[in-house]
């Protein structure tokens, strides 16, 4: 029986890139011979708002971390750690 699946894929423009599932969504196959068909209709929309509430934060969540990454990465960029500061537990060099 063939059924949706829904992926939530990070798709990079740059070469070598490497796309990376973030999420992957299957949406149930529906049974038509064992459903009455006045609720078939009925059940589709139960599962569709199901599994579209679902849907929804996670690819809002993978966008969040893709910006958060950029922008941390941005930031070490702009202020990188600086080297420790010789203060009193140093060794005195050659004096």
């Amino acid at each position: 029986m063939r059924h949706i699946q829904g992926i939530i894929r990070e798709v990079d423009d740059q070469p070598p890139a490497a796309d990376k599932d973030r999420a992957t969504f299957n949406l149930p196959a529906i049974d038509l011979a064992t459903m009455p068909p006045h609720t078939v209709l009925d059940h589709l929309e139960a599962t569709t708002h199901e599994i579209g509430t679902a849907i929804l934060p996670r690819m809002l969540q993978a966008q969040w971390e893709l910006v958060d990454a950029e922008l941390a990465e941005q930031y070490r960029q702009r202020f990188p750690p600086s080297a420790p500061q010789c203060r009193r537990t140093c060794r005195r060099t050659g004096r």
